[in-house]
């Protein structure tokens, strides 16, 4: 069975490692150091880590949590007055979809997407799918209209059968519908030309696009095999050269700023990693073309030498954006 360190913490109120967990640690670096460099390094940081030390007490799924804590704290990303749709893309193992449960109103849909499979946290769905598909992008329109329509049969109660009518309770209150107004609904969406969709919530489903992407964490389940469980070790150090880190992540950030495009509701707010370094500045200029507010934020709980940062994107400009223009612009 696969060994892997134990989730996350969330508060920085430290402890000792247990004796399990020094025995874990003695173990990984016994039969993982060898093997790589990198392997070595993740095992020697995460030993000295203090907010991995929380993990089991705090019950997040990684670190990042805290990231995502602090980057709420000072923007408010989450809606509060409403009932909400967030997308986490790169959401294994699952710490912010944990984060996002915790700080939007109650009902919410989060939705996490990942190549890599997890398991999501109890009140979230995950989807094993790649982001850069344009299939993936259906998907999840297709998830929240499901969702959707859900809510709107629970809302419609049968009390009554008369003659060939039934009488439904919504909200208190009894109409008497031949049909039934859930499947008026249902047809409408079906025969609506999709030209007429980009001013459908429907079309737009997402309040919140979150992007962690780029950097996997250790598998939490499942059976050891090399071809798939060695990739977490390895790549949790990112490859250790600079540019090829920037590069890969400039790709994943416009991968995120597209589906954002797509999915993303008018008003509606994104945060995208990115790995500093010379196109940072390209990126940027395109968040600006779709977004009214672009900042750049590295939270406290980044690494020191790291190069990860944020761009914490609010309040985007309309339901319909051209890509092309945002891509011609950058």
């Amino acid at each position: 069975m696969f060994l892997v360190l134990p989730s996350v913490g969330t508060r920085i109120t430290h402890r000792l490692y247990t004796h399990k967990e020094s025995l874990l640690l003695s173990w990984l670096t016994k039969n993982y150091s060898k093997k790589s460099g990198s392997s070595h390094r993740w095992i020697q940081r995460q030993r000295a880590d203090l907010y991995t030390r929380d993990s089991r007490h705090y019950d997040y799924k990684s670190r990042a949590a805290f990231k995502l804590l602090q980057i709420d704290e000072k923007f408010g990303i989450f809606p509060q007055n409403r009932i909400s749709n967030i997308l986490d893309l790169g959401a294994a193992p699952g710490a912010w979809s944990q984060v996002a449960l915790e700080r939007c109103r109650k009902g919410s849909n989060i939705l996490g997407v990942d190549l890599l499979v997890y398991q999501p946290p109890n009140g979230s769905s995950s989807m094993q799918a790649n982001v850069l598909s344009k299939k993936t992008h259906e998907s999840i329109k297709e998830h929240f209209k499901v969702v959707e329509m859900e809510k709107l049969k629970q809302k419609f109660q049968p009390i009554e059968v008369i003659g060939n009518q039934t009488a439904f309770e919504i909200q208190g209150t009894s109409i008497i519908d031949s049909e039934s107004e859930l499947s008026k609904i249902e047809k409408k969406q079906q025969e609506r030309p999709l030209q007429n969709l980009y001013n459908d919530e429907l079309y737009r489903p997402v309040d919140v696009v979150l992007s962690d992407m780029y950097v996997p964490f250790p598998q939490i389940g499942g059976f050891a095999n090399q071809t798939t469980n060695m990739p977490y070790i390895r790549m949790a150090n990112t490859s250790g050269l600079s540019f090829r880190d920037h590069a890969m992540s400039m790709d994943l950030c416009d991968a995120a700023l597209i589906t954002s495009i797509d999915l993303l509701k008018k008003g509606g707010s994104s945060v995208i990693k990115f790995f500093t370094g010379q196109d940072d500045n390209s990126l940027q200029k395109r968040l600006t073309h779709v977004f009214r507010k672009v900042i750049r934020f590295k939270p406290k709980a980044c690494r020191p030498e790291s190069k990860e940062c944020y761009f914490v994107c609010l309040d985007k400009v309309d339901d319909f954006v051209d890509k092309k223009q945002v891509f011609r612009a950058a």
